[in-house]
């Protein structure tokens, strides 16, 4: 039992995995037993006696063919396993007894032997199920009795020494099987992979996100895994990313934007993937907790009349920005990108009357906050002009006046145009001086109007009321 246990601590450590890690259980494969009595010979070998495994073909023929002929005293040879080309194994001796496989009593006191159904120098060589069943019973075997998987320790029948002659080999009848078909470099990392599962398993090491962490905006989250090829991020259960490139990094590396999901309690899961099938995960409960994203400003309202130079100050609350953008009708009109923000719009430059103005700001998480305002511009600076002095006319209030006679009017000023007007209704139209119309009343009483008009616009009236 020293010896064994000295042995095991050797394996572990060529195999680079810890006595505690080789200790973990690697299962027989299923089998079926074929045990008769005839060619071999009882033994009592405990697991320090078997040192090796030698690899054997049938070279042709069945699984029932070769099972009976190699049990029961059929022929001068056994072998403890034959495996079928279905990958099914049937045992034929027990382990603490010796079989006759190899040709070579010595060889055959300390080892274990496996037929595999097929032919020496067949090139379609042998099934996957063989090789896959054959390297889980090997493996199995190598933890049992502390086999070194190498060839010197597993060999095929081809290299078991003549025992009357050293120098020739495959034994006393100089086999050549598994022959040149065996594939031993793939067959070994088998036999490897399922004696060491430890070895090769995919282990997630560290993440930058730890268990009940409270998370908000962007975060890192980046994976630390041994022998993976593959990892995938999955939120509450969906996979949201997958990176086949160390470090294995969610959004290649731009990291987690926690803004996306609700706030509150999430599961994220982290899956490695290795060769082989094998997978390792880790599963992690964190807290989202992001605070509304909104851009403030201050002085100034809605409809607010604004001249001149505009400026506005705003400010965001919630998480960072990288600035804030002023748009008037939908065009960028100033831009500030360092807090204290300021923005400025010259309101000079637009049309007087109702604009939209928006403040706009992207957190670096990408979310977006606005604030719409209409405002009123009232730019319009136009100096008062002074009150156009009445006219003057030669026609008094309260006059009596008879036949026809000339109205003339005086005008103070750039007139353009002089208009006559009785009781409403016009009468003569003048565009020069001397302003003068005739003019023959009716009887009663009517109201006479001087009215003059400049050229952009003014104008000035004298009235009197006369009868005749």
């Amino acid at each position: 039992m020293v010896r064994r246990a000295f042995a095991a601590v050797v394996l572990c450590a060529l195999a680079g995995v810890s006595a505690a890690a080789a200790a973990l259980p690697v299962k027989r494969p299923p089998l079926t037993w074929m045990r008769g009595d005839g060619s071999y010979t009882k033994a009592s070998r405990g697991t320090h006696a078997v040192t090796t495994i030698v690899i054997h073909d049938t070279d042709g023929g069945s699984l029932d063919g070769n099972v009976w002929y190699l049990s029961g005293g059929h022929s001068h040879a056994s072998a403890h396993y034959v495996i079928a080309r279905d990958g099914s194994i049937v045992q034929l001796v027990h382990l603490s007894d010796i079989a006759w496989h190899s040709g070579n009593a010595s060889v055959n006191a300390h080892s274990i032997g496996i037929e595999h159904v097929g032919d020496t120098y067949d090139p379609a060589g042998y099934t996957t199920a063989e090789y896959r069943s054959s390297a889980r019973l090997v493996a199995w075997l190598v933890r049992r009795y502390s086999i070194p998987v190498d060839r010197t320790h597993i060999i095929g029948h081809s290299q078991v020494p003549d025992p009357n002659n050293p120098a020739l080999l495959g034994g006393s009848d100089h086999h050549t099987d598994p022959g040149p078909y065996w594939r031993w470099g793939y067959y070994l990392n088998l036999v490897r992979h399922f004696a060491f599962p430890e070895r090769y398993a995919v282990h997630v090491d560290t993440t930058t996100i730890d268990r009940g962490e409270t998370l908000s905006g962007i975060v890192p989250w980046v994976v630390r895994t041994k022998r993976a090829r593959r990892v995938e991020f999955l939120l509450d259960g969906q996979l949201v990313w997958s990176d086949s490139r160390r470090p294995f990094a969610f959004g290649g590396g731009r990291g987690w934007n926690t803004t996306n999901v609700a706030n509150g309690t999430h599961l994220l899961t982290v899956r490695a993937i290795g060769t082989g099938h094998h997978i390792a995960s880790e599963r992690l409960v964190v807290d989202v907790a992001n605070r509304n994203f909104a851009l403030t400003t201050s002085a100034i309202h809605a409809w607010e009349k604004v001249k001149g130079v505009l400026r506005v100050r705003a400010n965001v609350r919630g998480a960072h920005t990288g600035g804030i953008g002023l748009y008037v009708d939908g065009h960028i009109v100033s831009r500030d990108r360092r807090a204290p923000y300021t923005l400025h719009w010259d309101s000079r430059r637009a049309h007087d009357g109702l604009h939209r103005i928006t403040l706009a700001a992207v957190a670096r998480d990408g979310r977006v906050a606005k604030r719409r305002l209409p405002l009123v511009v009232s730019n319009d600076v136009r100096p008062k002009r002074p009150p156009l002095p009445p006219p003057e006319q030669n026609l008094a209030d309260g006059q009596i006046v008879t036949g026809p006679l000339e109205w003339h009017a005086h005008t103070v000023g750039p007139i353009a145009r002089v208009q006559f007007v009785v009781d409403g209704a016009v009468i003569a139209t003048e565009t020069r001086e001397p302003w003068t119309t005739t003019w023959t009343p009716t009887p009663g009483s009517h109201t006479l109007e001087v009215r003059a008009f400049t050229r952009d616009g003014r104008q000035a009236t004298v009235a009197a009321t006369v009868s005749s």
